[in-house]
Order: structure tokens, then sequence, then C-alpha cells
């Protein structure tokens, strides 16, 4: 008896897209881990030069603590930083063309990922520059500052303690609000000012779960670094490695709180797009 002939319709490929945004985390797990891996390398490209600051830096610094040069150090931890700014800014640069490609991945689309990349930078760089310039002097003011009150600062303890906790507030509300900026930048065509004010909104709305990206992130990475070469080397791997993991994260969550927020009332047609059922809250 002959079997009976099935064919795909636009129902069984719109049923096989995921419904919530949870499911579309873990099916570009499953699917595209490859794309993904790919895409955190091209970003990683743009960290090149960081990277070899860091290690180039770090390696005098642990000569000079080595030779019980401690005069030196602060002056290698000041230079290695002001270096870092301009590397910094580079770096930037890539995450702009990855928070472009993340942004048609999470939305299901397809992606050319050397021409999207690119295209993601051109349309984008001057917000990621931008970006690079605050989250590089937020780091340098941490780095440093917190280096300066350790070593030098003739004042007590405490006051320390509440110089440095500042400077950690600030590396942390920024560097979270700046990659709230990077998932507007590459959805929205609007003005740096509309956008990072837009960012500090989002950062209120979205605490939690963009505090828990960032910290085990970027500040897993950045601790890393404060070691030693050992640790600045993992630090780099993992970055390299899963630094387009975090970028859809941020997607993700970004996208759930534009389409609540803002694509409910202005932008219908975006609510949910990349999920089966696209008036679904997710």
């Amino acid at each position: 008896m002959r079997k009976e002939e099935r064919h795909i319709t636009d129902a069984d490929v719109k049923q096989s897209l995921p419904t919530n945004r949870k499911e579309v985390f873990f099916d570009l797990l499953k699917y595209r881990k490859m794309s993904l891996f790919a895409l955190s390398c091209y970003a990683f490209m743009f960290f090149i030069p960081l990277a070899v600051d860091l290690f180039y830096f770090n390696y005098l610094e642990s000569m000079a603590i080595v030779a019980d040069k401690f005069e030196y150090l602060f002056s290698l931890i000041f230079y290695s930083m002001l270096i870092m700014l301009p590397c910094m800014v580079i770096g930037f640069i890539g995450l702009a063309g990855a928070f472009y490609v993340a942004k048609k991945m999470v939305w299901q689309e397809g992606i050319s990922l050397a021409s999207d990349f690119f295209k993601g930078i051109k349309e984008n760089w001057k917000h990621a520059v931008i970006n690079g310039v605050i989250f590089g002097l937020v780091l340098f003011g941490l780095i440093v500052g917190g280096s300066y009150l350790y070593i030098y600062a003739q004042v007590a303890p405490v006051v320390k303690g509440i110089g440095l906790g500042a400077l950690i507030l600030l590396f942390l509300m920024f560097g979270m609000v700046i990659a709230l900026n990077f998932t507007q930048g590459v959805y929205y065509e609007n003005p740096y000012g509309v956008t990072l004010k837009n960012s500090f909104s989002f950062l209120g709305l979205l605490n939690w779960k963009v505090f828990l990206i960032y910290l085990l992130s970027t500040g897993v990475v950045v601790t890393l670094g404060l070691f030693n070469l050992l640790t600045l080397a993992i630090g780099l791997i993992l970055f390299a490695v899963l630094n387009s993991v975090v970028i859809v994260l941020y997607t993700l969550v970004s996208h759930s709180a534009f389409d609540k927020y803002i694509n409910k009332e202005h932008y219908p047609d975006m609510v949910g797009k990349g999920l089966y059922k696209n008036d679904k809250e997710a």
C-alpha cells in the first residue's frame, strides 16, 4: 500500500518557531552554535589590541612585584589603562557588528555573518565609539582610582572603602547601561542622547536580569584580569568563546522590554518578532 505523501506547509514552518524568548535562546544554542562561535571570534578580533596591552603590562607589573620595585607599580597600571582607552574603543566598534547580528539571529532571520557583521559596524559605529569612550573611562577610574586609593591615599580605611565602593558602583551601572544602549542602537534609529536616556530607564525596569548577566560575564572577565597572567588568559579565552552568548542574552532580555514598553504602543508589527505567536508577550 502506498504511503501518503505529506508536504511541509507554511503553518508547519511557523509552528517550528520558538514561542518565547527562553526557547529562542536554547534554540540558538542547539542549532546555531557554530554561528555563535564564529560571531564570538569576529567580535574578539577587535579586542586583540586590548588583549596585547593587558598581557604586556600585566607581565611588566608582575616583574615589578617580583623585583620588589613597588614604586613603579602605579605608573605601570596608569599607562596600561591609558593605552587601554583607544583599544577599548576599537573593541566596542566590533561589538556594534556583533549586536546587529545577534538581533537578526533572535529574529530567526538568515544571516551572512561577515556581511551582516560589517553592516552593523557601518550603521552603528558612532554609538559604539561613544560607548567605548564611556566604558573605558569608567574602567580607567575603577582600576587607576582603586589602585591609587590602595597604594597612596593617606586616608582612613572606611574612606578608602567608600571611595572604592563608589568606583565599583559606577562601573556596574554604566556597564549595564552601555549594554542596553547597544541593544537599542541596532534596533531603533534614535540619537545617542535619546538612546542613553532610555537605557537608564530600561536599567530600572530590567535591573536584576541585566545585573545577573553583567556580573556573570563582564564582572568575571574583569575580575580574572586583575590577578595574574594565567587568570587574565582564562578571562580572555572565556570572552573570546562566549561573548556572542552574552550578547544574545542581552538582546533577548532587551527585546522583551522593548515589546512591553515601546513596541506594543508604537510598533505593534514588531511585537514578538521571531516568535511563533507575534501577539504574545514574551
